[in-house]
């Protein structure tokens, strides 16, 4: 079984995916494998993935209409066979040729389940500008104002199983409300490395379409909002003891 399972959800990514997975050619570990999750695609993704079969040597496919990101990632966990797990953005790409070596060339302790570092944005966001590094450690005031990007952050495989996935329920920022769910129960390693270029214009610029995305107008406008309020309040809670 490797080590690793990289995720990367796609829905039309010919232009993008081959800059995506070369940046996984290049890297000197080479423990783990590749989940494409792909959204019923009507372009050459799959073409395109296809193509990286010599190089890159366990490639799994998987095609199938579904909810958005989120259920892709799900999907990709469900089928994961690694004991750490990492989702890419099909327009992302790892930083450089030595990160995975540098987060997994010593033993991770067991007792912490997240490693994340730095991601470089390239383009601007709705949440920060675009050629700066974001965003540094993170304690438990600072994830409840903001989020840790998921292309910077390696989960242990165990932490989904107890604690669940993503809810789909928050269609842009269900990656935060699991990171406030996980934070406090993994014992977080941060590196001061940067792990990927994040680039803008994806599926998470789309953030004020979500309601997670700011914590007033969710308490304002969500269904949702009594739960995540309750979410915070009880993160607050365990943070302050």
């Amino acid at each position: 079984m490797p080590l690793l399972s990289i995720i990367i959800p796609t829905y039309n990514s010919e232009r993008t995916i081959e800059r995506c997975l070369e940046s996984l050619v290049c890297q000197t570990f080479q423990d783990f494998e590749i989940c494409v999750i792909d959204a019923a695609s009507s372009d050459r993704t799959i073409a395109q993935v296809n193509r990286f079969r010599s190089r890159l040597r366990n490639i799994r496919i998987f095609s199938e209409l579904d909810q958005g990101i989120y259920d892709a990632m799900n999907k990709g966990i469900d089928i994961a066979q690694g004991d750490w797990l990492y989702f890419l953005g099909s327009d992302d790409e790892v930083f450089d040729s030595q990160v995975f070596s540098d987060i997994f060339k010593t033993p991770i302790p067991e007792k912490s389940s997240i490693v994340y570092g730095n991601v470089h944005i390239e383009g601007d966001t709705l949440w920060s500008q675009g050629d700066r590094i974001y965003d540094g450690a993170f304690d438990a005031e600072k994830i409840i104002s903001k989020n840790i990007c998921h292309q910077s952050i390696f989960y242990r495989k165990t932490l989904f199983q107890k604690f669940g996935k993503y809810k789909l329920e928050y269609p842009v920022c269900a990656d935060w409300e699991l990171n406030l769910r996980f934070f406090l129960r993994s014992e977080p390693i941060y590196l001061d490395r940067t792990i990927a270029k994040f680039y803008g214009g994806g599926h998470s610029s789309k953030a004020s379409n979500d309601p997670i995305c700011s914590l007033e107008k969710m308490r304002r406008q969500s269904l949702k909002g009594h739960y995540f309020h309750q979410l915070v309040s009880s993160f607050q809670s365990i943070y302050s003891r």
